[in-house]
């Protein structure tokens, strides 16, 4: 009984996790290209290249590899930095999800 009780609490807890995915509007026709690059700004308080990368759900390299002049671990308070959201989109038919 204790079992069943830990497995449908399981179960009512997986179901209120939110999904959430990132939507790209429709290329023009021939482009493969999709999404944007954001601007942000850094913030005054010590925030790492890594924190703003997981706010954006982008990965820390990416991050390096947009903003090479930017010191990953100390940006200066008050520069601006790169959110590569662009993506390419592979030299093929598009059908469904993408």
């Amino acid at each position: 009984m204790k079992l069943l009780k830990t497995v449908i609490g399981l179960a009512v807890a997986a179901a209120c996790i939110d999904a959430h995915a990132v939507t790209y509007k429709v290329p023009a026709d021939g482009s493969r290209l999709v999404g944007e690059v954001l601007v942000t700004t850094v913030p005054g308080n010590n925030t790492s290249l890594e924190s703003i990368a997981a706010q954006y759900q982008q990965g820390f390299s990416n991050m390096m590899e947009a903003n090479p002049k930017v010191d990953p671990y100390s940006p200066r308070p008050g520069s601006t930095v790169i959110i590569p959201q662009q993506l390419i989109l592979p030299d093929t038919v598009h059908e469904g999800i993408v």
